[in-house]
């Protein structure tokens, strides 16, 4: 299950950065302000930032298998 949850993780963080990426290129891209465009890369640092620091209290407790050292 440990295995499951990095990877959901890592997509999650993975397609927040495409997202940044796609609005840096729509703000770029198009004529004047485009709020969206804002939106979506402060959105998606805001959830990197946060995925970074924050641990959820199922990770951080330790393995129950790993504690007999197996």
């Amino acid at each position: 299950m440990e295995d499951v949850a990095a990877l959901q993780r890592t997509v999650r963080r993975c397609t927040a950065v495409v997202v940044v990426a796609v609005g840096l290129l729509v703000g770029a891209v198009s004529p004047g302000n485009v709020p969206v465009a804002a939106l979506l890369v402060v959105g998606s640092l805001l959830y990197l930032a946060v995925s970074a620091v924050y641990v959820s209290p199922d990770a951080a407790e330790p393995d129950a298998t790993a504690a007999d050292g197996e």
